[in-house]
This record gives C-alpha cells, sequence and structure tokens, in this order.
C-alpha cells in the first residue's frame, strides 16, 4: 500500500475547496453594493480568500465581572467572587471569546471590529463598559457595540426574517452597532474598501 497524497490546505486551515463559486458570486456583486456581508453557515475560521476584512461577534454566556476562583468571606458566613476592573473584564473576554484568532492556523486577518453578544442582561453599567470597551481599544481590538441576544433560540447563527428588518423595535437594538460599523469600514484605508 503506498502513502496517500498529502492533503492540500487553503488558507484557513481547512481541506482545500472549490471556493470559485463564492469568488464569482462575490465578484458579480461587488460593484452593486458598499458592503457585502459574508456569514458562515457554522462557526469557522475568518475567510481570508474572499473578505476584506472581518466583524467578530464575540459570544458572552456569563459576563466576566467577578473572580470565581478567589473568594471573600461575605455577610452571613456565605463567599462571594473578587469584583474584577474593567480592563481585567477586558483580557477575560479576549481571551475566552477570542481565542480562535490565535489559534491554529497562525494567519493574519484583516480586523475591523469587534461586536459583543451577551446571552443574558448584562451585571455592569454603562460606564463599566466604557471601560471595557477603553481596554479593547488599548489591545488593537476596536469595539463596535454590545448586543443582547435577547431569548430567541441560537440568535447568533440565524438571519432575522424580512418581517424583523423592518420591525422599529429589532431595528433600533442594533442602530448604534450599525453606525459604529459603518464608522469604522468607512475610515478603512482605500487599498481595503
Amino acid at each position: 500500500m503506498g502513502n496517500p497524497p498529502p492533503r492540500e490546505e487553503n488558507n484557513r486551515g481547512f481541506p482545500r475547496t472549490d471556493r470559485s463559486p463564492l469568488a464569482a458570486a462575490v465578484a458579480d456583486f461587488f460593484d452593486a453594493y458598499d458592503v457585502l456581508v459574508l456569514v458562515p453557515k457554522h462557526w469557522s475560521y475568518p475567510d481570508r480568500e474572499n473578505a476584506t476584512t472581518h466583524v467578530i461577534l464575540g459570544e458572552i454566556d456569563i459576563f466576566p465581572d467577578i473572580d470565581c476562583r478567589t473568594a471573600l468571606p461575605g455577610p452571613g458566613g456565605e463567599e462571594k467572587g473578587v469584583p474584577l476592573s474593567p480592563e481585567q473584564s477586558a483580557a477575560v473576554l479576549r481571551e475566552r471569546c477570542l481565542g480562535f484568532l490565535f489559534g491554529s492556523p497562525h494567519l493574519p486577518i484583516a480586523l475591523d471590529g469587534v461586536i459583543w453578544q451577551s446571552n443574558w442582561e448584562l451585571p455592569v453599567d454603562a460606564d463599566y463598559l466604557a471601560g471595557v470597551d477603553r481596554d479593547m481599544n488599548r489591545a488593537g481590538l476596536r469595539p463596535l457595540g454590545w448586543s443582547l441576544a435577547g431569548r430567541r433560540p441560537l440568535p447568533h447563527k440565524q438571519l432575522p426574517e424580512p418581517d424583523e428588518l423592518k420591525d422599529p423595535d429589532f431595528v433600533q437594538r442594533f442602530q448604534l452597532i450599525a453606525e459604529r460599523l459603518r464608522a469604522a469600514l468607512d475610515a478603512r484605508p482605500a487599498g481595503r474598501k
């Protein structure tokens, strides 16, 4: 028995597949729209072959506002976690939610920002989130906004229904994020537009 031929990989570290239909579709619409959004069917590494920029949706299940590994005695004898600073929360979010960017393969991407999506109500106020945003900016990760997923099942994995896009209550929740995303895209160098 001979050895199987070496497996050819694309620049995302996955087995090479014919992506020419997607490239052709992007090329067909490139001049007709200001922005084309590619949404992967499943969670995947960034598309370095067809995308000119990337925005990451960082999903937060439990917001890191306390350190649950270190406990302080609280009133009544119960233990409670030590509060984290906004900078510490930002570091935990980067480690927890963005680790895939620094995993395998180690290839650079053009990252224009991060939208943070929480699955629950955030346990902190706007000043705390502003501190998290400042630290993200310091680390080179532009925060584009904070979004609550609500109670829909897997809302980050499905596109909204057409009627939802006409609902002012739905649209208003994402207005600030959309404005920040547009500003980030407009500020890109000419070669990346």
